[in-house]
């Protein structure tokens, strides 16, 4: 009884206090481990009403910047679209600050990819804020580590809408066979907001059953 005692009590020194995770299945050999969120942070697998809204006023604005005409109904049916070729939504409604989470696999024939190409793909990413036509202030890029993932690149890129400061950062890397992208959104209306997705992007895990 007492060995019992004393192995339980070495384990327990081992393990991160405070620390809970969930893990959400994506596909049948593909999970995702994430960190309990506080409310009111929501994850999904659709994405709510109010987080397609908010994306079609995005691309409503988008629209009316280009002179093109978009009507919304149009904008909506847009937003929905984009919105599920995601794999994972994390997002909260009150301040609109969300994660999308996206995979795909490599072809059969295909090599893995290298830090570069994995750098490469991240760097895209972050030039998606510069084809909006918001104007980036600051940017930084750096390879990361994440649980199982081979290869992986965080970006941050802080960037003004219309005179509004936003956040947009991330991570693109490869857990053998997939290619993943996991993008945040914060436009800062709550403090609480940041701490919460740096959490998720430091604690994020990919678990992959071959």
């Amino acid at each position: 009884m007492r060995k019992s005692i004393i192995f339980v009590l070495a384990i327990l020194l081992f393990l991160p206090l405070g620390v809970s995770a969930k893990v959400y299945e994506i596909r049948s050999d593909l999970a995702v481990v994430l960190p309990e969120l506080p409310e009111p942070w929501v994850v999904s697998t659709e994405a709510s009403p109010t987080l397609v809204e908010h994306l079609a006023e995005h691309l409503l604005e988008d629209a009316e910047r280009a002179g093109r005409s978009l009507s919304q109904e149009e904008a909506l049916r847009g937003a929905r679209q984009r919105l599920a070729s995601n794999d994972l939504l994390i997002f909260n409604e009150q301040s609109e600050a969300h994660v999308l989470i996206s995979f795909s696999p490599i072809g059969r024939r295909q090599s893995d990819p290298s830090a570069d190409s994995v750098a490469l793909s991240a760097r895209y990413a972050a030039e998606g804020v510069s084809d909006e036509g918001w104007t980036k202030v600051s940017e930084e890029h750096r390879a990361t580590q994440v649980k199982g993932a081979q290869q992986a690149q965080y970006f941050k890129i802080d960037y003004t809408e219309d005179g509004e400061e936003h956040l947009f950062m991330g991570i693109v890397g490869y857990a053998r066979p997939y290619w993943f992208w996991v993008y945040a959104n914060d436009h800062l209306k709550d403090p609480l907001d940041r701490p919460t997705l740096d959490n998720i992007l430091s604690t994020i895990e990919i678990r992959v059953s071959r």
